[in-house]
């Protein structure tokens, strides 16, 4: 089972990769608008800055598994799965970079449910404090977004609470015995002596949002150097605001289009040219990131399997 899964995963790869590339052609990239000092350094710091981000984002990831399962999963273990199956978020359906995450299960002999609740935990506090901090940063103007954007945001938290809630019930009528059960033993990842744990998980992008904001800043203060600080930080916050409409938009892989736009409505007209070269800037840099994470992922599994 497990040799058919590595061959399985090793094709689903291949065409992730394969993905990658029809994505960067599809950019249409211009090389003269590359050229500017100022734009490759930008180029430079998100490529970095998000490279490393990636690597580091399997931690809540592998928090929240250690939790639920019970079991002292190490990070070598973990790192290779996350940063492969983060590259199949290029494949369409924009799903399979979760159900990639699920290697893990078979490669560690543990619940498939346990990997599963963990990555939706993951999910779930990424979109939140992504949430939070473009609210701070976009102030009075997240309600001329809500406004445009909010009923979209409605309709699809409607629809997944309620597909939350099917899927509950429908569950624990059928695996009864066994949905009592995992109720029961996840009960205790949330015991007192487990907490400190689980928060350090949740908090995470707290941090990495964070980390994130001010590298996007940094970009746009580099190629947008006419913006004054108060409309990079707007900017920013609309920036981290359209990858949630992004992500919960069905058919917007990545949120392509959606950012161009989203922060076009924040500052009108103003910077539009120099706007839409920043966001093609970070999708460049952020698919290298993604590359760079996931060759460093293959040299870390191959450097942990040959010291033991």
């Amino acid at each position: 089972m497990k040799k058919a899964l590595k061959i399985i995963g090793n094709i689903v790869m291949i065409a992730a990769l394969a993905f990658v590339v029809k994505k960067l052609l599809d950019m249409d990239i211009s090389f003269s608008q590359l050229s500017e000092g100022r734009v490759v350094c930008a180029l430079l710091l998100c490529f970095a800055v998000q490279t490393a981000i990636i690597i580091c984002s399997c931690y809540p990831w592998l928090v929240f598994t250690r939790s639920l399962s019970g079991r002292k999963i190490p990070y070598s273990a973990a790192m290779p799965v996350y940063t492969q199956s983060n590259l199949y978020k290029y494949l369409p359906g924009n799903v399979f970079q979760y159900v990639g995450r699920n290697q893990l299960a078979a490669d560690m002999d543990i619940s498939h449910v346990d990997v599963a609740c963990a990555t939706v935990l993951d999910v779930l506090f990424c979109v939140f404090w992504t949430a939070v901090i473009s609210v701070i940063m976009l102030g009075g103007r997240i309600a001329e977004l809500m406004s445009k954007y909010g009923k979209n945001l409605l309709i699809v938290g409607a629809v997944g609470i309620v597909l939350l809630i099917l899927l509950i019930l429908a569950v624990r009528l059928k695996f009864r015995d066994k949905f009592k059960a995992y109720l029961s033993r996840y009960s205790k990842a949330f015991a007192k002596e487990n907490r400190s744990m689980l928060l350090r998980g949740a908090f995470y992008y707290l941090l990495q949002n964070a980390v994130s904001a001010a590298m996007y800043m940094g970009c746009l203060a580099l190629i947008v150097p006419q913006a004054d600080t108060g409309e990079l930080v707007a900017l920013t916050g609309a920036f981290l605001f359209a990858w949630i409409i992004g992500f919960v938009t069905p058919g917007a892989p990545g949120g392509i289009g959606i950012r161009e736009g989203v922060m076009l409505f924040v500052c009108g007209d103003s910077f539009a040219d120099r706007i839409v070269l920043f966001v093609l800037v970070m999708r460049i840099g952020s698919v290298f990131a993604d590359v760079a994470a996931f060759i460093i992922g293959r040299i870390y599994a191959g450097t942990v399997r040959a010291k033991n």
